[in-house]
């Protein structure tokens, strides 16, 4: 290899670098932008780690504390929320912290409940009186308030607050796919032999491919899913889950990349087989 020709390859391998971080700034950027402030993914992350059932246990039994104190039943308290309530009241409160729409409407919940609790006085034959339908309403809006305070968590308002660094995202994405492109175009024409300039491709590949394997495993062997402390469960399971579904986009990601490592791969070979072909032929 002459002095010009190790110059050039040499070259080849720096753009190879670069374009491997921008490769990895853009995928990361993509993966963030549907996984961090996409609402709906929360939401779809939530149904995946059971975040309604789990809760659902942890409500119940809150319901029937404030039952015990009143003299309700436990089988009437643990009916008056559903995996439903907690699902519907999860989304719009989701929905409402990322400003696409209005948030639960716990006014008609607690309606719900004071009518259930009423149905179920009349049925003990207690006397309604109107000290019995202040206790009542005082119930139903103790429950109503539980199911507020545990769907209103500040996780989610933490996850809305990011939304403002979307813009920076979408720019993020742009910038990477044009100095992308540039280089794409640059590399070839540093190294115009095929063979040297496919090599700079596959090596951008395959180190952003490394990249977006190493960062799960390196996640996954600290065990940081495991360690989480937050409570109650629910919402652990739920981070816990989430995190899992940014590190797997990461693996995502490298069907195109091994994809095109694959056509990179293919053109080396032909172009190998012809080399060696004309030598043969000379």
């Amino acid at each position: 290899m002459s002095r010009r020709s190790g110059m050039r390859y040499f070259l080849t391998i720096i753009l190879s670098y670069f374009l491997s971080l921008l490769l990895l700034s853009l995928i990361t950027s993509v993966i963030l932008l549907r996984t961090v402030v996409n609402p709906w993914y929360i939401i779809r992350q939530l149904e995946q780690s059971e975040f309604a059932e789990n809760a659902l246990i942890e409500l119940q039994e809150v319901f029937i504390t404030y039952g015990l104190a009143t003299g309700v039943s436990r089988d009437v308290m643990a009916s008056l929320v559903t995996a439903e309530h907690v699902n519907d009241a999860l989304e719009a409160g989701i929905m409402e912290s990322f400003a696409v729409s209005g948030g639960y409407n716990f006014a008609v919940y607690t309606n719900e409940v004071f009518i259930t609790l009423h149905d179920y006085a009349t049925a003990q034959d207690i006397t309604i009186t109107e000290d019995t339908i202040e206790g009542l309403q005082s119930l139903a809006d103790l429950c109503a308030e539980a199911l507020r305070n545990y769907v209103n968590s500040p996780v989610f308002d933490a996850l809305a607050g990011v939304q403002q660094y979307s813009r920076h995202l979408f720019i993020a994405i742009a910038v990477s796919i044009v100095l992308s492109a540039v280089l794409i175009v640059l590399i070839p024409q540093v190294n115009y032999r095929v063979t040297r300039w496919i090599d700079g491709y596959l090596y951008a590949l395959i180190t952003t491919a490394l990249i977006c394997i190493i960062i799960p495993i390196v996640v996954h062997s600290t065990g940081l899913t495991n360690r989480l402390q937050i409570t109650p469960l629910s919402y652990n399971r739920f981070i816990s889950s989430w995190i899992n579904g940014i590190l797997n986009s990461y693996l995502i990601a490298l069907i195109p990349l091994i994809l095109l490592i694959g056509i990179c791969i293919t053109i080396r070979i032909i172009r190998w087989k012809r080399r060696k072909t004309t030598y043969k032929n000379m």
